[in-house]
């Protein structure tokens, strides 16, 4: 292989695991009623299950965002590869709960810095294209996670035990670890900065406070909006309900296929884009029969795909060499996003077209919040962040 072409390999490596991360956590929530139902639980006590996986993802995103600038962010993507390997490990030899969710949480915690740093690498080795590529990134996490329920279905159709996934998933983690070592780069001082591991003293910068909000709102539009669309389909049209989940997935991987070509347009896709969300969810509630829903949950699909990627762009961007910390820093106002809204908007109305209605006004306020982030990047507030 040329020196010419390892980044490109480099970066294709850094996408592919992000891929193994959607397929592992569609696989998480098809496989955590199976998990209940191991040791006599009744289906609602799978969230225990994800729960000690979204603890260990907290953990580790607080701690590889105080130091990947410091010592390295390839270093954190290598160890982290590291410990969701062992915790898949742990997973599928555990004979007791107990061991289940200690399982899980050592593999949260290998999760989350291994989307949240190899994003964050993508963008400091891509400077002039890291729009291209976290959208080439979140497209593989997307057909990961569309692909990983059609594969568990094969699976276990040829009278393979659930339990098999975890080592297979295991495996692809692992080899993706070992080829990015292999396949080098800079590895990162070595040293922790004193100075840098308050990873949160980055939201002094009003660019990246914005982009938090805003990812933070996004994620009440994405978490919501999956699972309350398929409840406006009638009973008798279970089929299509299920279809619109793949569809809206569908829609987040053309649009994230779109943005791979709109470097420098972040803030279009932030302000015009978005409205197709509030658009699908209209279509949606509005629609005579349950075909035209299934056009409403594209578009919505298509809307969520616009948000993510360009976020996290435009904060990176902020603050360069902070990347790590920013990175950090929105997956956790992430993480709060999808704990926060599915309950507040979600359980508490208990009412799936009022939820949706919520999900659209949530979405309009992306379009909103691109003006003065605009404004911010020539901000006095920004600009001291950004030098100190």
């Amino acid at each position: 292989m040329t020196k010419k072409s390892l980044p490109l390999f480099r970066n294709l490596l850094l996408c592919a695991l992000i891929g193994w991360l959607g397929v592992y956590a569609s696989l998480l929530s098809t496989l955590s009623n199976r998990l209940a139902a191991q040791f006599s639980l009744v289906d609602t006590a799978a969230g225990r299950f994800i729960t000690a996986h979204a603890l260990g993802m907290l953990l580790s995103v607080l701690l590889s965002g105080s130091l990947a600038d410091s010592i390295g962010k390839r270093r954190i993507v290598l160890v982290s590869c590291a410990l969701m390997v062992a915790g898949l490990i742990v997973t599928f030899l555990a004979q007791s709960l107990t061991a289940i969710l200690i399982g899980l949480f050592l593999t949260g915690m290998g999760f989350s810095p291994s989307e949240a740093i190899s994003s964050a690498l993508l963008t400091d080795e891509n400077p002039e294209h890291a729009t291209k590529w976290m959208n080439w990134s979140q497209v593989c996490f997307g057909l990961g996670a569309v692909l990983s329920p059609l594969a568990l279905v094969w699976y276990l159709s040829v009278g393979q035990p659930y339990g098999g996934l975890l080592l297979i998933c295991a495996g692809l983690v692992f080899v993706s670890g070992l080829l990015i070592l292999l396949a080098g780069g800079d590895m990162g001082a070595g040293k922790a900065d004193k100075t840098r591991l308050n990873m949160f003293s980055v939201l002094k910068s009003r660019t990246v406070l914005i982009c938090c909000l805003m990812v933070f709102f996004y994620l009440g539009c994405e978490s919501v909006g999956l699972a309350y669309l398929k409840q406006l389909f009638p009973e008798e049209a279970a089929t299509l309900a299920d279809l619109s989940v793949s569809l809206l997935w569908l829609g987040m991987i053309v649009l994230r296929l779109v943005g791979t070509r709109m470097d420098g347009k972040e803030l279009v896709s932030l302000r015009y884009l978005t409205l197709l969300i509030p658009l699908g969810a209209v279509i949606s509630l509005l629609a005579p029969g349950p075909e035209l829903r299934l056009l409403g949950a594209v578009l919505y699909g298509a809307g969520c795909g616009a948000v993510w990627p360009m976020l996290f762009v435009l904060a990176g961007r902020s603050l360069p060499q902070r990347s790590g910390a920013v990175f950090a820093v929105m997956m956790i106002f992430t993480t709060a996003g999808n704990a926060v809204f599915p309950y507040f908007i979600g359980e508490i109305v208990g009412n799936a077209a009022t939820t949706i209605i919520l999900c659209a006004a949530l979405a309009l306020l992306l379009p909103a919040l691109s003006f003065p982030l605009e404004r911010s990047f020539g901000s006095p507030r920004s600009l001291a962040a950004q030098q100190g």
